[in-house]
């Protein structure tokens, strides 16, 4: 997956509310929810934005004293399974 890509919510297809630094998303076209915890708001919230994945994992880096491989992996996982699940897209 190529760092400099750039990804966009899915906003037809969804509604989503953040509660206490967590993202509750709705999938309205089955009504599934997805629960995302306080990184995965992080990065939701910074696709929202428009940030491309190597913008998103500065701020991880920034945050989060982890290794960067593992938030690097953790990113990728977590935008893999909100594209798979069609609640982002490539932007464009």
């Amino acid at each position: 997956m190529d760092l400099t890509q750039r990804y966009a919510i899915n906003k037809d297809k969804l509604s989503y509310r953040i509660i206490d630094d967590e993202a509750v998303v709705l999938d309205l076209d089955n009504g599934h929810y997805f629960s995302l915890n306080k990184v995965g708001t992080k990065i939701w919230e910074a696709i929202n934005k428009q940030k491309s994945l190597k913008e998103i994992l500065k701020l991880l880096k920034e945050e989060y004293q982890l290794p960067e491989k593992r938030l690097k992996s953790d990113l990728l996982t977590l935008v893999k399974d909100l594209e798979r699940a069609k609640l982002i897209k490539v932007k464009s």
